[in-house]
């Protein structure tokens, strides 16, 4: 799913790249198809004009005029402009994301070039829009080969608008097969080409399209510099879809960065804009980034109002999906069975004429053959039913699988948002005791927990976006950790740290920052109230072939001593690192059929608390 979102993003940057560049005027479009109501190639013409009008205004009006066109041309037996109308067809269909469509129409207009001998030049558009549907699907092997295929063709031919776009579509289909080399390659062809060819408003689209490129590959700046770029043109011409576009990435980008303050105004900007031209997918997009970027920032009402927003957008577009699919394999159901009936009602009144006019051998003989016709309908109309059937099965299980997906996604998003809250967390934690050292005027102490801090930082930061970390390197950042607050205790503080052989494996990996906040709470809670002898241990061990087990063990004054030491503090203090690692176990957690277990254990001696003991049972992740 992830792959065709990326695909009809880049997408809506290209959409206008065939459409007709002369401004006409819808009044007088509307006019000049009222006096050619004859279905003629000059009718054909107009309704194309029309169609190419609202492709950049309300691409869902454009439709029923490339369709009257078809019908129109089929009559006159013009195969060549019926195949040229059906690509047409496609490309809006692929457009407006709805591939299944687009791919029944592109075949259609190849198989139609095929069937007359056309020539190269013939062939290439209706190819060019085939290679875009594949990538839409996912098949981006096939998108690849459909596409050089393409621009080998389009050497033999002359340097205009559409060479533009042949390198574009290539450059995508490198994007999707990850050969980021070859797409950036491509990319700039395209872009060449436009400068080239001298066409500003080709030259602005790939300049974008370049843009959203150096996003995906993690050049941010380069990309945000690029987007800014086009944005002037795009308002000077009105393009309203391709400004949304731009706004909507340059939010990303920011977001990307971290800057979700400077983000949050261009997702407003571009989700204006979907809403006002009705565009329901992006609008729910961008209602996800919005909620994201609203939560980090801490607006949680305006965070509450875009997750709402995009709920009820992803319920809208796959309740609408779903039954548009449903209607077309009925649709699809019904016309073979008229079809059939029809052929039955011809074949049986042909067996009355000759029931009238030959012997009663030979009527005897007709209706046993028109008795096993009747059998072999039936037994087709029930075979073709169920095989109806298994087809609308099969298509809601696939709707089920991308809801889940989707609802996978969304998941993953709420994880983002809370690990980008616990990374400074850890960090304030750690500056406010170097500030003690400062304030106490013990500056070597600061200056070695300084540089200890520094080093413990850069690897969490490492190992922040990659989500996951190996027992070896969870081992030392935690010996590292531990050796801070040993300062902070003034050594009063021992502690021990204890590898099994099997589990101690780069191979291994187990959730960044996992056991870390409890090892602060065993510290902060059960052996900061101690005088002396603190204790600590922390051991992993490996107990099945699927499982990490890590303990964290104190010889603290336990957690009800604890509890009701904070409850005498006017201002009592929660740990936002335990909490905020629950609610990350939650999310870890979701959907997976081995979870995460966390145990955690009063140690006591008769009614005497002796410490705390926190089992973590982790499932191993191989990456």
């Amino acid at each position: 799913m992830q792959k065709q979102l990326f695909f009809l993003l880049s997408l809506l940057f290209f959409s206008t790249i065939t459409s007709q560049e002369k401004n006409y005027q819808l009044d007088s479009l509307l006019q000049k198809l009222e006096t050619t109501q004859q279905k003629d190639t000059l009718r054909i013409n107009n309704l194309l004009a029309l169609s190419n009008y609202h492709f950049l205004k309300d691409i869902e009006k454009s439709e029923p005029y490339i369709k009257e066109a078809i019908s129109i041309s089929k009559s006159l037996n013009d195969s060549l402009r019926t195949s040229s109308l059906k690509t047409e067809l496609a490309r809006i269909y692929v457009t407006r994301g709805l591939f299944k469509e687009a791919l029944t129409h592109s075949l259609e207009a190849v198989a139609i070039l095929d069937s007359i001998n056309a020539n190269p030049k013939q062939k290439i558009q209706a190819q060019n829009i085939l290679s875009t549907v594949y990538r839409g699907y996912g098949n981006n092997e096939k998108s690849l080969e459909t596409a050089l295929k393409v621009v080998e063709l389009s050497k033999q031919l002359p340097l205009d608008k559409k060479t533009v776009r042949y390198y574009y579509n290539l450059g995508q289909t490198y994007t999707q097969l990850k050969d980021f080399k070859n797409a950036e390659k491509s990319t700039l062809k395209a872009l060449e080409i436009a400068k080239q060819i001298k066409n500003k408003h080709l030259e602005m689209i790939m300049t974008s399209v370049l843009g959203d490129y150096y996003k995906n590959v993690g050049e941010y700046d380069k990309a945000i510099i690029i987007l800014k770029s086009s944005i002037p043109y795009y308002k000077s011409k009105k393009q309203d879809r391709n400004l949304a576009s731009s706004y909507r990435i340059l939010g990303e980008s920011e977001s990307l960065k971290g800057n979700y303050n400077e983000a949050i105004p261009y997702y407003e900007k571009a989700l204006e804009i979907f809403d006002r031209t009705g565009n329901l997918h992006y609008a729910k997009i961008t209602n996800q980034n919005l909620y994201i970027a609203y939560s980090i920032v801490n607006k949680r009402e305006k965070a509450s109002l875009a997750q709402q927003r995009y709920e009820v957008l992803k319920d809208s577009l796959e309740s609408k999906e779903r039954k548009t699919l449903i209607a077309d394999m009925q649709t699809k159901y019904d016309t073979e069975k008229i079809k059939s009936e029809k052929d039955l009602a011809e074949k049986q009144l042909q067996i009355s004429t000759l029931e009238s006019s030959k012997n009663r051998n030979l009527f005897i003989g007709s209706s046993i053959i028109a008795a096993l016709i009747l059998l072999s309908s039936l037994i087709y109309y029930s075979r073709l039913k169920a095989k109806k059937q298994a087809e609308i099965i099969t298509l809601e299980l696939k709707e089920t699988q991308k809801r889940l997906a989707l609802e996978k996604q969304y998941k993953d998003s709420e994880l983002k948002a809370l690990k980008a809250q616990m990374n400074p967390h850890f960090i304030f934690n750690a500056l406010n005791s170097i500030q003690d050292y400062i304030v106490l005027n013990q500056k070597n102490l600061a200056s070695d927990y300084l540089g200890k801090f520094a080093d413990l930082i850069r690897n969490y930061l490492h190992f922040s976006d990659t989500g996951f970390i190996s027992i070896p390197e969870e081992v030392h950042n935690l010996k590292l950790y531990l050796e801070l607050e040993k300062l902070r205790f003034e050594d009063a503080l021992d502690y021990q740290v204890t590898v099994d052989d099997k589990a101690n494996s780069e191979v291994i990996k187990i959730p960044t920052m996992l056991v870390q906040p409890y090892v602060e709470n065993a510290l902060k809670h059960g052996l900061l109230h101690k005088k002396d002898n603190r204790e600590l241990s922390i051991s992993i061990s490996k107990p099945s072939e699927n499982i990490i087990q890590c303990i964290v063990e104190d010889n603290g004054i336990g957690r009800e001593k604890s509890k009701a030491i904070n409850q005498k503090r006017q201002h009592q203090h929660k740990s936002f690192a335990l909490k905020a690692t629950t609610e990350r176990l939650d999310l870890l957690n979701y959907g997976k059929e081995q979870k995460i277990g966390v145990e955690i254990l009063d140690l006591k001696q008769g009614d005497e608390a002796t410490g705390t003991k926190v089992i973590l049972n982790i499932p191993i992740v191989n990456k």
